[in-house]
């Protein structure tokens, strides 16, 4: 970046898509706004996401901002010229009566803020989705507006609309200090200068617990890894670029279309999780890789194979790995906290942050401009672990984000329980 900012009205720490977003709607707003990214934009989880854009959740409000957020995608690729939203559909499959139950309450609920969804009848799925095991299938909901957004995209899209509204970004350039003064954010210190600002937005992903230590703050967040598999081509099986995503919480995975094959991730049991501090400055997270032989790859085959019984580990596939930020109650972290003023945090999105960051934007914006936001945001409000016993030391906060990773999609949506108890 020549000529260095020397102030901002808001520096975003942090290229990823939550950044970015945030960064976007700030200028929109005519906030003079900085992103300090430490590796490349969209170069970190952003660029490891499988992306899958499903709009029903638990509630009625996570609901809603998904589906707001589609409509802000919509307005993006009209004005950046790209497609980002590829609209496939979803299903989510049920095997088990207690899956079933948990369908028919989320159609209900859907349906009652009237969102596009439907129970859709066992033998059509056969019929959507030859490709795929549906002999022991229950029940099956499907959503018709869903489908998924392309990371690369969504980063060129918030890029463009940003750079015509002034936003400036340095890339390789990590925060080394947060400024404070009587308890109240002045600006950052990195390797290239400092930035005096009223404002900042540790949008750090995986290493935002760490940008928190900065003002000695416990952040309730944890680095996990991720693994998806992307089968290529096949011309005995094709496999519809357009097909249905899919959800089996039984099986624990998620799948859907991609370049003429299939991608299927796995939330399991066990995960690894990554000391941020011991990698090396340089890290680059596109570059990781993982063996064939790894656990997390064995596990994961084993459970595609069970919903796709041609797949094995003889299938011809690549394999993406990278890494994740996750919470004690699986939800994001987003606001102030009690102890410094001025700074906001944005980070924790376990593994959504693709999908969640248009609506995020908006919030964000919103807290840092006005002060609240139209959203009800009590769900992930970031102060809700302030002071709660057992969520200060990183030990504890690792073991609850370990138990809600292990439980992500084992657990019956809409049966959560207060991060207290």
């Amino acid at each position: 970046m020549s000529d260095w900012p020397q102030t901002a009205d808001v520096v975003v720490i942090g290229g990823g898509v939550a950044g970015l977003s945030t960064a976007m709607q700030l200028s929109q707003r005519g906030c003079r706004v900085v992103v300090l990214e430490r590796q490349q934009l969209g170069n970190g989880s952003t660029g490891r996401a499988a992306g899958l854009l499903g709009q029903l959740r638990g509630t009625a409000e996570s609901t809603r901002m998904l589906m707001d957020g589609v409509e802000i995608v919509r307005a993006l690729e009209q004005r950046a010229g790209v497609e980002i939203f590829v609209q496939t559909g979803s299903l989510r499959v049920a095997q088990t009566s207690e899956r079933a139950e948990e369908i028919k309450n989320l159609v209900a609920m859907g349906k009652s803020i009237g969102f596009n969804i439907d129970h859709m009848p066992l033998e059509e799925i056969e019929n959507v989705l030859p490709y795929m095991k549906t002999d022991d299938l229950l029940d099956a909901c499907y959503c018709p507006t869903d489908g998924h957004l392309q990371p690369a995209e969504l980063v060129a899209a918030y890029l463009h609309v940003g750079r015509e509204q002034g936003v400036r970004y340095a890339s390789q350039c990590p925060v080394e200090a947060i400024v404070t003064e009587h308890n109240r954010v002045t600006g950052v210190v990195t390797p290239r200068g400092s930035i005096a600002a009223p404002a900042i937005v540790n949008a750090g992903g995986p290493w935002s617990y760490l940008l928190a230590d900065l003002v000695d703050t416990p952040l309730q967040t944890t680095a996990m890894g991720h693994v998806y598999l992307t089968t290529r081509p096949n011309p005995d099986r094709p496999i519809d670029s357009h097909s249905p995503a899919i959800r089996d919480r039984h099986l624990r995975i998620y799948a859907r279309p991609e370049s003429g094959g299939l991608i299927v991730g796995m939330y399991g049991e066990e995960t690894p999780h990554f000391d941020m501090q011991q990698l090396p400055a340089d890290f680059d997270m596109s570059a990781m890789k993982v063996r064939r032989d790894d656990l997390q790859v064995a596990l994961l085959i084993d459970a595609a194979r069970q919903r796709y019984p041609w797949i094995d580990e003889r299938t011809p596939m690549t394999m993406t790995t990278g890494i994740m930020t996750f919470t004690p109650d699986g939800k994001p972290l987003c606001g102030k906290l009690p102890n410094v003023d001025g700074l906001f945090y944005c980070s924790g999105f376990c593994g959504h942050g693709i999908v969640q960051s248009p609506t995020i934007g908006v919030i964000m914006a919103n807290l840092i401009l006005d002060g609240q936001t139209d959203y009800d945001i009590a769900a992930i409000e970031a102060d809700r672990f302030w002071e709660v016993p057992g969520f200060q030391g990183r030990e504890q906060i690792a073991a609850h984000c370990d138990q809600m990773h292990a439980g992500y999609y084992g657990k019956v949506e809409g049966r959560e329980k207060p991060p207290n108890e």
